[in-house]
Parts: structure tokens; C-alpha cells; sequence
């Protein structure tokens, strides 16, 4: 294509389609981080938008991302020259891309969902409107869900149903629950996909496929950029797949039906159908508001916490991949509700040994065992300098909470804000570091379970917590 600012310059095609991608889908991302690290944002005009269904072309949410971002970017120009700083008003950013993400659905609303947890990051009003993400999006009217049900059932609903309540019991981001009830009286939910979301996943694939090219300015290998795109279209693709879903329902259903201190709904078979999940109905109080309970449920709900995700990773030797608040609710007598099972990571031995080995290395303060588990984990560019200051700023700042005797306060620890320090020394060792496609949903899985300890506002022994569950895998692994 020829340059008309440089006519003796060629744009080639593949750049063009790569800058735009990078528009679309990184402005989100980068605007989030943005807004964490200065907390700034205006007061922008002409907030109301048009509900419309998701657009399922990558030019139409190209076009929807871009010009979020071009009117956030005015008013934080805007609102500084006027107001400085300390003026900025912050709720409309809040109300924007939580309307913008919600009425857009599919992974971007995903990345909107992780958002709503970063509690100290950005700033309060944005947190408040972007949990409602969580599971209540903008629902899509009845009259179609009733139109899907109908084609996968057959016209006459009651032959299945008493009941089908209208209004959604949640939305989120590739479908709705509502409530239900069976012909012989059972109460259920129905997990309903929304029509045409794979085609919107797939726009966003596409628009991400775009975006590896960019990636090669950061020094990251290209085979391991294709590997993480690969990564991601298959957890994307296993997330649309509610047979497979609902066999790993049954499989925790089964595992966890002895424990007491952890409910998995029931898959119904009988009532399931392409695109529809059929379980029974679990209800719970909101995990996003377990600040509101007694500080004795919310230590006894963190320690469970941990013992549901140790008995999936050394047990069942996978993980719940979708941490964020919506999937997860409690009882008032402290017992967890997962919900969800759509993300799923496989927790092989290699895997599990490669972060067992970061985390001794970790509690011990050695650089050279820190190394062998990033290489193990895949995190290393071969043949490229050790990265040694960061392993130590690593361990200087997790080291001291995973001792054995340690007690890790979540309520004052601020490790997050920390975190945040060591990004100019990644960034400076990007040429040593690389992404690894099996570590993307179990880092998701961390990152996503510490915002819940931070939210549960607990002081945890998390090592001796730990301890029991890695010394009986590894003592099985050895028999």
C-alpha cells in the first residue's frame, strides 16, 4: 500500500492490519493499567449508548473499542487541564466500560471481570461499577433465549419445564443462568450460551492473532507468541464446549460430594442440550460482598479456599481457571459455592513440580533454584543472561510471607501495589524472559485467588496450609 504522507515508502498491508488489531484490542487493556497507575479519568460527555446486540464482526469491535478509548482519552485531557489531578471525577469511566463491556460481551468483558477485582489498584468507583460484570451484564431479552430453548428442547417447553423464570439469575460474558423448575419439581438453573458468541470469540481471536507481531518489540520469540494464541483459542474453545463442561461438573461433583466445606452443583443430563447446561440450583450469598461477614467465616472461608484448590491441583490435577467473585458464593455457614466450569487448566506432574520448585526456591531465597523452575516452567529464553536482580527482588518481596511459620496478612500486605514496582526491571529483562503458554490460566488462577484473600481480609498461615497437600502429592509421585 503506498504512503501518501511518503511516497517513496511502502505501508505494507500486514503492518496496517497488525496497528489496527492494536488499537482494538490492546486500548482496553492498556487503558486499565493506565487508569491503576495514575488514576486519571474525566468526566466525558454523551455517556448513553444504544443497547445493541454484540457485534460479532472484528471492524465493528474494532470500531466499539476505539472510540471508547478516543473518548476517554479527551476527557483525561479534559478533566487534568481543568481540575489537575486531585479533580479527576471517576465514576463515569466506571459507568462507561462497564456499559461498553457488557453490551460488547465475550472475552473483552472477561478481561472487564479480572479488572473488577484489582481492589487498591484502581481506583473505588471504578471497582464498584465494574463488579457488576461479574454476573450482571446486560441481559439478552427473554423472547430470544426463549427462541434457543425451543430449538434445542422443541416447541413445547412444558414437556420439560414447569417453570422458566424470565429474568435472568446472572449474566455474564458468554451466556445467562436463569432459574428453573423441572416437571417432577426439582429446582434448577439453566446456563444458556448466548447465539452467535463463538463468532464473537472468534473476532477477538482474530483480532489478537494480529496483535503477535507487536510482540516481537518486547524480544519475545515468535514461536512462543504462536504457542500462547494457541493456548488461548483452545481454553476459549473448551469454554464454549458445555459437553465437556458438564462431564467436569460431574467429575467435581463427585469429589467434592463427601466434603462439607465445599458445594459443586449437579449436573442434570437428561436436561442438557447443545448450548444449555442443565444443574441444580446452589444458591449462596455474593462472594463480591464476604467483606460484610464475620471476621471468624471469613478466615474459616479463606482456609477453605485453599483446601479446594489444593485437593483440584494435587487430586484431580487440574484447576478451576475463572477466579473472579461471580463464580463463587458462601453459605452462612461457611461452606464455598463454586460455579462455572468452563475454564479449566490440566495440572500435569511436570507442571505442578516446575511451581512446587519456584516455590521452594522462593521460601529458601536460592537464585539458582529460582532459575531451574522458570526454565522448567518455560518462562527463560534460552541462551540469554540470567535475569538474578529480579529473582532476588522476587524474593525479597514473597520470601518472607511463604515461611513456614509466617502468617500473611491480605488485609495489609499490599503486595499488589509492591508488585508493581518490579516493572521497569521486567521490562528491562524482556530479552531474557518470555511467556509461556502453560502458565497463562494457572497464573490467572493466583492472580485471581489473591484478590480473594485480599477481599476476605484475612491473616493466613499459608504455608503450613500448603504444606500437608505438597508433601502427599509428592509422596504419591514417588511410590
Amino acid at each position: 500500500m503506498r504512503n501518501k504522507y511518503a511516497p517513496g515508502i511502502a505501508v505494507p498491508r500486514p503492518f496496517l492490519r497488525t496497528f489496527a488489531a492494536g488499537l482494538s484490542l490492546l486500548t482496553l487493556r492498556c487503558l486499565l493499567h493506565v487508569l491503576a497507575a495514575h488514576h486519571t479519568y474525566a468526566n466525558v460527555l454523551l455517556w448513553n449508548l444504544p443497547l445493541k446486540a454484540p457485534s460479532s464482526s472484528s471492524l465493528g469491535r474494532f470500531i466499539r473499542l476505539s472510540t471508547t478509548a478516543t473518548r476517554i482519552a479527551g476527557g483525561v485531557l479534559g478533566q487534568r487541564l481543568l481540575h489537575g489531578r486531585a479533580g479527576i471525577d471517576w465514576q463515569p469511566v466506571g459507568d462507561l466500560l462497564t456499559e461498553v463491556l457488557g453490551q460488547m460481551k465475550g472475552p473483552v468483558l472477561k478481561l472487564g471481570q479480572m479488572a473488577s477485582q484489582w481492589q487498591g489498584v484502581l481506583p473505588a468507583p471504578i471497582i464498584s461499577a465494574l463488579a457488576s460484570l461479574q454476573n450482571r451484564v446486560p441481559a439478552m431479552a427473554f423472547s430470544d433465549i426463549e427462541r434457543q430453548l425451543k430449538a434445542v428442547y422443541g416447541p413445547d417447553l412444558s414437556a420439560y419445564f414447569q417453570h422458566i423464570e424470565p429474568d435472568p439469575f446472572a449474566a455474564a460474558s458468554l451466556g445467562q443462568v436463569h432459574r428453573a423448575v423441572s416437571r417432577e419439581g426439582q429446582a434448577l438453573v439453566l446456563k444458556i450460551q448466548y447465539s452467535g458468541i463463538a463468532a464473537i470469540c472468534a473476532a477477538d481471536l482474530k483480532q489478537l492473532r494480529r496483535l503477535l507481531p507487536l510482540g516481537r518489540l518486547f524480544r519475545a520469540p515468535a514461536a512462543q507468541l504462536e504457542a500462547v494464541h494457541a493456548q488461548l483459542t483452545r481454553s476459549v474453545a473448551e469454554e464454549l464446549d458445555y459437553a465437556a463442561e458438564m462431564q467436569r461438573l460431574q467429575r467435581y461433583h463427585a469429589h467434592f460430594k463427601g466434603c462439607d466445606r465445599v458445594l459443586v452443583p449437579e449436573p442434570l443430563p437428561a436436561l442438557c442440550r447443545p448450548g444449555v447446561l442443565a444443574l441444580s440450583y446452589l444458591p449462596g450469598l455474593p462472594f463480591a460482598q464476604v467483606a460484610d461477614a464475620s471476621p471468624a467465616l471469613r478466615e474459616q472461608l479463606a482456609q477453605t479456599l485453599v483446601h479446594w484448590l489444593c485437593r483440584q491441583a494435587f487430586e484431580l490435577g487440574e484447576l478451576h481457571a475463572d477466579p473472579h467473585a461471580g463464580n463463587f458464593a458462601y453459605t452462612p455457614q461457611g461452606q464455598l459455592i463454586a460455579y462455572d466450569f468452563g475454564c479449566m487448566q490440566s495440572m500435569g506432574a511436570d507442571l505442578l513440580t516446575a511451581y512446587m520448585q519456584c516455590y521452594r526456591a522462593l521460601q529458601a531465597g536460592s537464585a539458582e533454584q529460582l532459575e531451574g523452575g522458570f526454565q522448567a516452567l518455560g518462562l527463560r529464553q534460552p541462551g540469554t543472561p540470567v535475569p538474578w536482580a529480579l529473582y532476588r527482588q522476587l524474593q525479597g518481596l514473597l520470601g518472607p510471607l511463604i515461611q513456614p511459620a509466617a502468617q500473611w496478612d491480605f488485609a495489609a500486605s499490599g503486595l499488589h501495589a509492591q508488585v508493581q514496582t518490579l516493572v521497569p526491571d521486567v521490562l528491562a529483562r524482556l530479552g531474557s524472559l518470555q511467556p509461556a503458554p502453560a502458565t497463562i490460566l494457572v497464573n490467572r488462577v493466583l492472580e485471581g485467588h489473591y484478590w480473594s484473600f485480599t477481599r476476605l481480609g484475612v491473616c493466613l498461615p499459608l504455608a503450613a496450609l500448603l504444606e500437608p497437600h505438597m508433601q502427599a502429592w509428592q509422596a504419591g509421585a514417588a511410590q
